[in-house]
């Protein structure tokens, strides 16, 4: 059950989807797909056009979440990425993942799909191109980001002010955001995610509150807090070279599952025809390692000043520095050619 986070404001981006990789997942047994609208701070205009396109295209889901007209935007994805899993889980039960893309990502359905079979056994299932930061609780940002655990460990030691900052914590970056059925439905149960989610909705009023530039760091903490207050047992599943974007340089995959910033009907185009390109490839699932025996990592980045390609004995350190993740679990995927 795929959710593509949408807007009122952008019915062309949806089109393009549409005639891209929508169109093939429509083929596909068991999967689902769904453009994801608040419904809140829609005027009348919007709900008449949103309704004529759900009539047109049956493939528009309108949650309770603040859309891009209430407050300037600002609060419209992190609103829809945190009420969007609950309401999946409540609306579409019994996936075997939930999963959340932007909608200036394509996302290759049927690869996606092939390459999460390996990891379908596995638990609580948190996926995704995986990076490490860490929260500033009273500020609502992050603080002392690393694209790996030495560098967030060193960040969170450097960066981030004493007593008020939660992590190191590893999130998933949030052009392709994918939960198992497990979590999702701990996430929709859990009293702590619901207080976390009505507090991040009253900052809205005040100076410092939640916006949508944190919203996958958010989420990372909020199952960060999970793990270490309800000993939340998560495979965090790491994607090996398999996402490309088109403003970071670390992630830029030729075999790749999804495509990040893609500004134009010409970029979705381009990367669309890339997916028909390649070679049907798999992925292959490393075995997971408890998190703090964790010694190796292949998708460090060499651009990371504080920690990419690093000893074992320096990874290590870091890894047992991450205080929520003592129940957690590191795997990865890699694409591998047939």
């Amino acid at each position: 059950m795929l959710g593509v986070i949408s807007n009122q404001r952008t019915p062309k981006t949806r089109e393009w989807i549409r005639s891209t990789y929508m169109s093939e997942a429509a083929s596909l047994e068991g999967v689902l797909l769904r453009f994801v609208i608040g419904r809140h701070g829609l005027n009348q205009d919007d709900k008449k056009r949103l309704r004529a396109e759900r009539r047109k295209h049956g493939d528009l889901e309108l949650i309770a979440a603040s859309d891009f007209a209430q407050a300037g935007g600002i609060f419209s994805c992190i609103d829809k990425l945190f009420e969007w899993f609950p309401h999946a889980v409540r609306n579409y039960p019994g996936a075997a993942f939930y999963g959340k893309a932007d909608d200036d990502s394509l996302v290759d359905v049927p690869r996606l799909v092939e390459m999460l079979r390996p990891a379908a056994s596995l638990p609580n299932v948190y996926a995704g191109y995986v990076q490490y930061d860490s929260f500033i609780r009273d500020e609502w940002k992050h603080c002392g980001w690393g694209a790996s655990p030495v560098g967030a460990a060193h960040g969170h030691t450097a960066a981030c002010p004493a007593g008020r900052a939660s992590g190191p914590f590893p999130f998933v970056v949030g052009a392709l955001t994918l939960m198992g059925g497990d979590l999702a439905r701990w996430f929709e149960g859990s009293s702590m995610v619901k207080d976390f989610v009505a507090r991040g909705r009253a900052s809205q009023k005040e100076a410092k509150h939640w916006d949508c530039g944190y919203s996958d760091v958010t989420l990372g903490h909020v199952l960060a807090e999970g793990g270490r207050t309800a000993n939340l047992s998560v495979s965090l599943v790491s994607f090996r070279d398999a996402l490309r974007d088109a403003t970071y340089g670390a992630m830029k995959a030729e075999r790749f599952v999804a495509a990040h910033h893609l500004r134009t009907e010409a970029s979705f185009r381009a990367a669309h025809a890339l997916t028909r390109k390649v070679d049907r490839w798999a992925a292959k699932l490393h075995p997971c390692t408890p998190w703090h025996q964790t010694s190796h990592l292949a998708t460090t980045w060499r651009g990371d000043p504080q920690g990419g390609d690093e000893e074992p004995a320096r990874l290590s350190k870091a890894m047992r520095q991450f205080g929520c993740c003592g129940a957690w679990r590191m795997c990865e995927l890699q694409p591998l050619q047939p």
